[in-house]
């Protein structure tokens, strides 16, 4: 029983930090970031993805807005190369972008990297108002309030990225649990 705890442990414990090491955490934009549409901004981050692969030199960078449990999608920026010691790469925000609160997500793989909340400032497009969600659904029960990606672990007012250790530790802990009961 100790040494299958012991080892279901050690497991666990080694897959947390093989996961989070492909992990971007991601030091700029931050909360306080004011970039402006239309020039070039940076996006800034610490670790690597090279684990991905040749994928890792042609990773999405994508712009969305919203809380982290209604994330949408308003453009992508570009790319980036996470595969070695670059660490920052410049992104121009398209000047359709209206004047608002962002955050990008980094498509790292196998789990996203998230930036904090921060501002656009588009001097020839005001802040736009959210419309009004439709009163009746489309069919499907599908409409314009309907979140295009829906994530608990999304945008977050800390600097940094999902952390997938947390749900490892979390599946450790199950199998741990099951493991306890088949040997009892």
């Amino acid at each position: 029983m100790m040494k299958f705890t012991t080892t279901l442990l050690a497991v666990t414990a080694t897959l947390a930090t093989v996961v989070n090491a492909d992990m971007l955490q991601i030091n700029n934009p931050t909360a306080g970031t004011v970039w402006t549409a239309g020039v070039s901004n940076f996006v800034g981050w610490t670790g690597n993805c090279a684990s991905m692969g040749a994928a890792a030199k042609n990773v999405t960078v994508i712009l969305n807005t919203g809380p982290s449990d209604a994330v949408r999608y308003v453009a992508t920026l570009g790319t980036l190369d996470c595969s070695g010691s670059s660490t920052r790469t410049d992104l121009t925000v398209p000047t359709t972008i209206a004047s608002g609160t962002y955050s990008i997500v980094v498509r790292t793989d196998p789990e996203l990297s998230y930036t904090n909340m921060f501002t656009i400032n588009n001097p020839s497009s005001p802040v736009t108002p959210s419309p009004a969600p439709p009163s009746v659904p489309a069919p499907g029960g599908v409409d314009a309030s309907t979140p295009l990606v829906s994530t608990a672990n999304g945008p977050k007012n800390d600097a940094g990225n999902v952390k997938a250790n947390t749900v490892l530790v979390g599946l450790g802990a199950v199998a741990f649990a099951a493991a306890s009961q088949f040997l009892m």
